[in-house]
């Protein structure tokens, strides 16, 4: 029968025929040749998934689990190989973790022997894909022979090690007792691996730690940023994806955001940037988002030209590309110089697109970018060229309270320029703008008051915030407790008050009292 078992086409058959209980009982014959011709027979037939379930139903597992524990090289293979197989099924995982597989399974990590090692990990592999049995596995105590395991010299029981804790560590808690166990000096080790598969499930390993808070700073301190910036200048696409999402993970830690930078990970993100593969694609340029947050890194992801490649991002239709993208020049635009570069660069009439984006995130992102911009003189201009006066006074109207709070203040900005103050007007921005005196948030109600002083100062103008019902809500700034507002309300009427009609309406409005 074991014989017969061999060929794929018998094994349904012999389990059909009824061949299941004699064999399982001859695993309790007190002839050791019995024993072991009838196990072997029994892990030929547990390759059939069909028959998984049957051996489980038949009462198969703890005489199969009682093979691990002989003192016999022989009957430990063909248990722990049936009962890998039997893992893979989900009923059958239950059931040998509940009568006591685990202890056995962990203690063969152990063996001397490597095709044992292999089956028992890809044994505990199977079984630690349920999230009850992650938790268990640690508590039996089997992360120090599988971490033990990763600096085997046989790949396939390396390639099992790293899967089981590849699954393991998907749990807050294994996160941390992972690399408490001493986990990451071998698993850093293998990403430098020429075994292209041994990096990749090391990868993975590393990238589901990296979720961790604390391991963000433990797995850059032992060294983990060189071989994962190597990795972002090769060919493997699985390779890049995993090592893109690790240095995006490791980016959001603020003294990684100055190492990855000072070991050289700027520049192969750049070049990742046009990237065909999507999720390449975004986390690099999420992984620049993050890094573009540090004042240093403002100044050398500008350098090492990466302008071009961001702004085309603008395009992506990946929405979280379009986020990370129009975040990155946010912070960017926060340096002086930078304001400069990114309007050469093209920026500017996409930026102003994307003012109308639905997503709320995004126009934020553009808006503080406009905002920014807006400081520098050259550019008070040349957003107005590029049509920004109507998007920007658009965002006003947002029920986004930031989004408001960002268009309120690039609208200030550009108020300043003189050339400004008549087209701000033409363009329809006096009735929104006077409407946010009346806002319940005090930084876009003083905003807008500030803009609307600087829109005073066009002698055009006066007769116009008159018109638009604007003296009212000027006088009740008078009133307010708070020296900020007072000032742009009284300088504004006092701008307005030289025109003879504003004259007589102040006058009639109230406004000498609070004078």
């Amino acid at each position: 029968l074991r014989n017969l078992s061999v060929n794929p086409d018998n094994e349904s058959k012999m389990v059909e025929e009824g061949g299941l209980p004699p064999l399982l009982s001859m695993l309790r014959s007190d002839d050791e040749l019995i024993q072991l011709q009838a196990a072997v027979a029994i892990r030929n037939l547990s390759v059939e998934p069909a028959n998984e379930i049957k051996i489980m139903e038949e009462g198969g597992i703890p005489p199969l689990l009682a093979l691990l524990r002989y003192n016999s090289e022989s009957f430990q293979r063909q248990g722990t190989i049936t009962l890998r197989n039997l893992s893979v099924h989900d009923e059958c995982e239950a059931k040998v973790v509940t009568e006591g597989a685990l202890p056995p399974l962990i203690k063969l990590l152990q063996s001397p022997v490597e095709r044992i090692q292999e089956h028992a990990a890809g044994a505990l592999r199977n079984l630690s894909v349920n999230n009850d049995n992650k938790v268990k596995i640690v508590i039996e105590g089997a992360l120090p022979h599988l971490i033990a395991l990763l600096r085997s010299r046989d790949k396939k029981v390396q390639v099992q090690a790293c899967q089981t804790l590849q699954n393991i560590a998907v749990n807050d808690e294994n996160e941390v007792a992972v690399v408490r166990e001493g986990g990451l000096p071998p698993l850093i080790a293998l990403l430098s691996s020429p075994d292209e598969e041994l990096q990749e499930h090391s990868s993975v390993v590393i990238h589901n730690l990296s979720e961790n808070a604390e391991n963000k700073v433990k797995i850059v301190r032992e060294g983990g940023l060189p071989p994962l910036i190597s990795l972002l200048s090769g060919f493997n696409q699985r390779l890049l994806e995993l090592a893109t999402a690790t240095v995006m993970n490791l980016a959001t830690n603020p003294e990684n955001k100055v190492r990855i930078a000072q070991r050289g990970g700027i520049p192969p993100l750049i070049g990742l940037l046009p990237s065909s593969n999507d999720l390449v694609q975004e986390q690099a340029m999420g992984s620049l988002c993050q890094l573009s947050m540090n004042a240093e890194n403002k100044v050398k992801i500008q350098q090492e030209g990466a302008l071009g490649s961001i702004i085309s991002l603008l395009k992506s239709p990946n929405e979280q590309t379009l986020i990370y993208s129009s975040e990155a020049l946010r912070h960017l635009s926060m340096n002086a110089q930078n304001k400069e570069e990114i309007e050469r660069a093209g920026a500017l009439p996409l930026l102003v697109e994307l003012l109308s984006c639905p997503l709320d995130e995004v126009q934020e992102h553009v808006a503080v970018c406009l905002q920014n911009l807006s400081v520098n003189a050259n550019n008070k201009i040349r957003i107005v060229q590029v049509g920004g006066l109507p998007a920007l006074i658009e965002l006003l109207r947002s029920r986004n309270k930031k989004v408001q709070a960002q268009g309120v203040v690039a609208l200030r900005n550009l108020s300043v320029n003189p050339d400004n103050e008549s087209k701000m007007v033409e363009e329809g921005g006096l009735p929104p703008l006077l409407s946010m005196l009346r806002s319940d948030d005090e930084l876009i109600q003083l905003q807008a008051a500030v803009a609307i002083r600087n829109l005073s100062v066009e002698p055009a103008n006066e007769i116009k915030i008159m018109e638009e019902g604007g003296i009212p809500p000027l006088l009740a700034l008078l009133r307010y407790n708070s020296e900020s507002f007072q000032r742009q309300g009284t300088i504004t009427l006092r701008n307005l008050s030289v025109h003879d009609e504003c004259e007589a309406k102040v006058v009639t409005e109230g406004a000498l009292p609070p004078l």
